[in-house]
């Protein structure tokens, strides 16, 4: 996530929690990548900037598609 502030210059404000619920939902650093890699694309193409938050609601949908993924 710190490669996302850096690329699009924001602060996600919620970045420890989401660290944390990404660390106990998957299994595998392949899962890990492709939630980044999601929360990447939302952040790009929605053109935020400034202090943002990922709202839960994404981070659940992501979680649960990403979590059920096996290497």
């Amino acid at each position: 996530m710190m490669v996302i502030e850096k690329t699009y210059d924001v602060k996600i404000a919620n970045r420890e929690e989401v660290a944390r619920r990404i660390s106990k939902a998957v299994e595998n650093p392949r899962q890990v990548l492709l939630i980044c890699t999601s929360l990447n694309s939302w952040v790009a193409m929605n053109g935020l900037r400034g202090e943002i938050t990922i709202p839960p609601s994404l981070l659940e949908r992501l979680l649960a598609h990403y979590s059920r993924q096996k290497s």
